[in-house]
């Protein structure tokens, strides 16, 4: 990880581009109005043994205040219960052992 407020653009993006999960994106500035990345495929979903539910593809989360959040590629979504960024996997699986 690193402070954002402290590293370039360009390393910020590319921190994003490492997670794991989906669970972080970014928009550019510089880029308004360009339109959003769209998946030109069907979606699909694949629960990983003892791990996430992946779903690949365009996705739409909505929170409980009524929030949407686009997603695209792929995201990881927690089945262990225990994540602290739920509904997004954080890895805690592995911290609980999790089974599933």
């Amino acid at each position: 990880w690193i402070t954002p407020e402290h590293a370039t653009t360009g390393r910020i993006i590319e921190q994003i581009q490492k997670c794991p999960s989906g669970a972080l994106s970014y928009y550019r500035n510089d880029e308004a109005g360009q339109g959003e990345v769209q998946v030109d495929a069907e979606t699909i979903v694949e629960p990983v043994s003892n791990g996430p539910l992946l779903v690949y593809g365009n996705v739409s989360i909505k929170d409980a205040n009524g929030h949407l959040t686009k997603k695209n590629t792929m995201t990881a979504f927690c089945r262990c219960g225990g994540s602290g960024n739920k509904p997004f996997c954080d890895g805690t699986h592995k911290k609980i052992d999790f089974k599933g």
